[in-house]
Protein backbone atom coordinates (compact mmCIF):
# COMPACT_ATOMS: atom_id res chain seq x y z
CA UNK A 1 0.00 0.00 0.00
CA UNK A 2 1.23 3.27 -1.02
CA UNK A 3 2.70 5.67 1.80
CA UNK A 4 -0.08 8.70 2.42
CA UNK A 5 0.97 12.35 1.52
CA UNK A 6 -0.96 15.55 2.93
CA UNK A 7 -0.57 19.02 1.39
CA UNK A 8 -1.89 21.53 4.27
CA UNK A 9 -3.63 24.06 2.74
CA UNK A 10 -3.14 27.78 5.09
CA UNK A 11 -4.63 30.34 2.41
CA UNK A 12 -1.30 31.47 1.39
CA UNK A 13 0.09 28.29 -0.41
CA UNK A 14 0.93 27.82 -3.94
CA UNK A 15 -0.63 24.06 -3.54
CA UNK A 16 -1.28 23.71 -7.42
CA UNK A 17 2.10 24.27 -8.25
CA UNK A 18 3.75 21.69 -5.20
CA UNK A 19 1.06 19.35 -6.62
CA UNK A 20 2.06 18.85 -9.99
CA UNK A 21 5.69 18.78 -8.92
CA UNK A 22 5.21 15.85 -6.90
CA UNK A 23 3.28 14.61 -10.09
CA UNK A 24 6.50 14.79 -12.19
CA UNK A 25 8.45 12.68 -9.74
CA UNK A 26 5.93 9.86 -9.14
CA UNK A 27 4.35 10.94 -6.17
CA UNK A 28 0.34 11.70 -5.90
CA UNK A 29 -0.39 13.55 -2.65
CA UNK A 30 -3.89 14.78 -1.35
CA UNK A 31 -5.32 18.03 0.23
CA UNK A 32 -5.63 17.87 3.79
CA UNK A 33 -9.46 18.43 4.20
CA UNK A 34 -9.34 18.72 8.25
CA UNK A 35 -6.76 18.85 11.05
CA UNK A 36 -8.42 15.10 12.25
CA UNK A 37 -6.44 13.26 8.99
CA UNK A 38 -2.63 14.56 10.04
CA UNK A 39 -3.39 11.74 12.70
CA UNK A 40 -3.06 9.21 9.94
CA UNK A 41 -1.15 10.67 7.27
CA UNK A 42 2.94 9.76 6.74
CA UNK A 43 4.11 12.77 5.24
CA UNK A 44 2.86 16.31 5.52
CA UNK A 45 4.09 18.59 3.29
CA UNK A 46 3.74 22.81 4.42
CA UNK A 47 3.52 24.50 1.58
CA UNK A 48 3.79 28.88 1.81
CA UNK A 49 4.48 32.33 0.14
CA UNK A 50 4.02 35.63 0.98
CA UNK A 51 4.13 36.09 5.17
CA UNK A 52 5.25 33.56 8.30
CA UNK A 53 2.83 35.69 10.43
CA UNK A 54 -0.44 35.38 8.52
CA UNK A 55 0.41 31.66 7.55
CA UNK A 56 0.67 31.23 11.59
CA UNK A 57 -2.39 32.85 11.73
CA UNK A 58 -4.29 30.31 9.86
CA UNK A 59 -2.67 27.19 10.99
CA UNK A 60 -3.84 28.02 14.59
CA UNK A 61 -7.63 29.03 13.30
CA UNK A 62 -8.07 25.92 11.15
CA UNK A 63 -6.86 23.24 13.66
CA UNK A 64 -3.55 22.41 12.12
CA UNK A 65 -0.85 24.18 14.34
CA UNK A 66 -1.73 21.37 17.27
CA UNK A 67 -2.25 19.12 14.52
CA UNK A 68 1.18 19.63 13.07
CA UNK A 69 2.76 19.46 16.61
CA UNK A 70 1.31 16.13 17.56
CA UNK A 71 2.75 14.66 14.32
CA UNK A 72 6.01 16.14 14.92
CA UNK A 73 5.87 13.78 18.22
CA UNK A 74 4.91 10.66 16.66
CA UNK A 75 8.24 11.58 14.64
CA UNK A 76 6.56 11.30 10.85
CA UNK A 77 8.00 13.50 8.33
CA UNK A 78 7.55 17.04 7.77
CA UNK A 79 8.85 18.33 4.75
CA UNK A 80 8.59 22.73 5.28
CA UNK A 81 9.25 24.82 1.89
CA UNK A 82 9.80 28.36 2.15
CA UNK A 83 7.03 29.85 4.18
CA UNK A 84 6.34 26.70 5.53
CA UNK A 85 9.56 25.69 6.46
CA UNK A 86 10.12 29.26 8.56
CA UNK A 87 7.19 28.66 11.01
CA UNK A 88 8.11 25.42 12.22
CA UNK A 89 10.80 28.06 14.71
CA UNK A 90 9.79 29.90 17.84
CA UNK A 91 9.73 33.27 17.28
CA UNK A 92 8.73 34.74 13.96
CA UNK A 93 9.73 38.38 13.78
CA UNK A 94 7.43 39.10 10.44
CA UNK A 95 3.83 39.99 12.53
CA UNK A 96 6.01 39.57 16.15
CA UNK A 97 4.62 36.10 16.87
CA UNK A 98 5.58 32.50 17.56
CA UNK A 99 6.04 29.66 15.06
CA UNK A 100 4.84 26.32 15.90
CA UNK A 101 8.17 25.50 17.95
CA UNK A 102 9.11 22.48 16.54
CA UNK A 103 13.07 23.47 16.17
CA UNK A 104 14.75 26.41 18.30
CA UNK A 105 15.48 29.53 16.42
CA UNK A 106 13.88 32.79 15.13
CA UNK A 107 12.84 34.42 11.91
CA UNK A 108 13.98 37.87 11.38
CA UNK A 109 14.67 40.17 8.71
CA UNK A 110 17.99 39.40 5.95
CA UNK A 111 20.50 41.86 7.38
CA UNK A 112 19.93 45.30 5.94
CA UNK A 113 16.19 44.56 4.69
CA UNK A 114 17.32 43.38 1.54
CA UNK A 115 15.13 40.67 -0.44
CA UNK A 116 16.98 36.95 -1.61
CA UNK A 117 14.33 37.04 -5.32
CA UNK A 118 16.42 34.68 -8.01
CA UNK A 119 18.31 31.88 -8.38
CA UNK A 120 21.08 31.11 -6.16
CA UNK A 121 24.28 28.47 -5.82
CA UNK A 122 23.53 26.43 -2.91
CA UNK A 123 26.32 24.35 -1.20
CA UNK A 124 26.33 21.36 1.64
CA UNK A 125 27.40 23.18 4.93
CA UNK A 126 26.95 20.31 7.36
CA UNK A 127 26.15 16.71 8.12
CA UNK A 128 25.38 14.68 11.06
CA UNK A 129 24.25 11.45 12.29
CA UNK A 130 20.49 10.97 12.81
CA UNK A 131 19.24 10.17 16.21
CA UNK A 132 19.09 6.69 17.15
CA UNK A 133 15.28 6.86 17.98
CA UNK A 134 14.37 8.34 14.72
CA UNK A 135 13.10 4.85 13.61
CA UNK A 136 12.05 4.21 10.20
CA UNK A 137 14.08 6.11 8.08
CA UNK A 138 16.83 5.23 5.33
CA UNK A 139 20.21 6.12 6.39
CA UNK A 140 20.84 9.67 6.05
CA UNK A 141 22.76 10.51 2.46
CA UNK A 142 23.14 14.42 1.43
CA UNK A 143 19.82 15.66 -0.17
CA UNK A 144 22.17 18.04 -1.81
CA UNK A 145 24.75 16.23 -3.21
CA UNK A 146 22.61 13.87 -5.20
CA UNK A 147 21.61 16.58 -7.20
CA UNK A 148 23.48 17.72 -10.12
CA UNK A 149 22.43 20.99 -10.24
CA UNK A 150 22.93 23.00 -7.27
CA UNK A 151 21.45 26.27 -8.22
CA UNK A 152 17.67 26.72 -6.95
CA UNK A 153 15.18 29.51 -6.96
CA UNK A 154 14.86 31.68 -4.03
CA UNK A 155 12.05 34.38 -2.95
CA UNK A 156 12.35 35.84 0.17
CA UNK A 157 13.14 38.77 2.88
CA UNK A 158 13.23 36.65 5.89
CA UNK A 159 15.91 34.33 6.82
CA UNK A 160 15.97 31.38 9.33
CA UNK A 161 19.18 31.74 12.42
CA UNK A 162 19.22 28.93 14.25
CA UNK A 163 21.73 27.15 16.32
CA UNK A 164 19.67 23.61 16.59
CA UNK A 165 22.03 20.79 15.50
CA UNK A 166 21.04 19.60 12.03
CA UNK A 167 22.17 16.09 10.24
CA UNK A 168 22.20 18.21 7.07
CA UNK A 169 22.23 21.99 6.21
CA UNK A 170 22.61 23.98 2.86
CA UNK A 171 23.73 27.52 2.55
CA UNK A 172 23.38 29.90 -0.37
CA UNK A 173 27.29 30.81 -1.71
CA UNK A 174 26.79 34.47 -3.07
CA UNK A 175 26.22 37.13 -1.60
CA UNK A 176 24.94 36.76 2.37
CA UNK A 177 25.31 33.28 3.72
CA UNK A 178 21.54 32.15 4.42
CA UNK A 179 19.98 28.92 5.07
CA UNK A 180 18.84 27.04 2.23
CA UNK A 181 17.56 24.05 3.31
CA UNK A 182 17.70 21.62 6.66
CA UNK A 183 17.43 18.17 7.40
CA UNK A 184 16.50 17.20 11.16
CA UNK A 185 15.36 13.53 11.73
CA UNK A 186 11.70 13.91 10.81
CA UNK A 187 12.10 17.75 9.81
CA UNK A 188 12.90 19.05 6.20
CA UNK A 189 13.15 22.85 5.57
CA UNK A 190 13.53 24.08 2.31
CA UNK A 191 13.65 27.75 2.30
CA UNK A 192 14.04 27.86 -2.09
CA UNK A 193 11.53 27.06 -4.07
CA UNK A 194 11.51 23.80 -5.43
CA UNK A 195 8.75 24.18 -7.61
CA UNK A 196 10.09 27.18 -9.45
CA UNK A 197 13.46 25.44 -9.61
CA UNK A 198 13.14 23.38 -13.12
CA UNK A 199 15.40 20.51 -13.14
CA UNK A 200 16.98 20.72 -9.60
CA UNK A 201 14.32 20.99 -7.67
CA UNK A 202 12.66 18.01 -9.13
CA UNK A 203 15.64 15.89 -8.19
CA UNK A 204 16.17 17.83 -4.72
CA UNK A 205 12.20 16.77 -4.33
CA UNK A 206 12.45 13.43 -5.43
CA UNK A 207 15.99 13.26 -3.09
CA UNK A 208 13.72 14.13 0.00
CA UNK A 209 11.26 11.58 -0.50
CA UNK A 210 13.58 8.46 -0.90
CA UNK A 211 15.57 9.96 2.59
CA UNK A 212 12.31 9.10 4.15
CA UNK A 213 11.19 5.75 2.24
CA UNK A 214 9.01 6.93 0.34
Amino acid sequence: MAKSIMLIPHGAGNIGSLMELFHQVGYFPHVAQSPSQLDHVDMAVLPGVGASGSAMARLRETGFADALVRMNERQRPLVGICVGAQVMFDKLHENDCTGLKLLPGEVARINGGEFNNGWADVRLEAQAPARPEAAGMARQKPLLLKTEAKTFYFNHGYQINTGATMQETGYTTQGKKLLAYFVRDNLCGIQFHPEKSQAAGLAFIANTMKHYGF
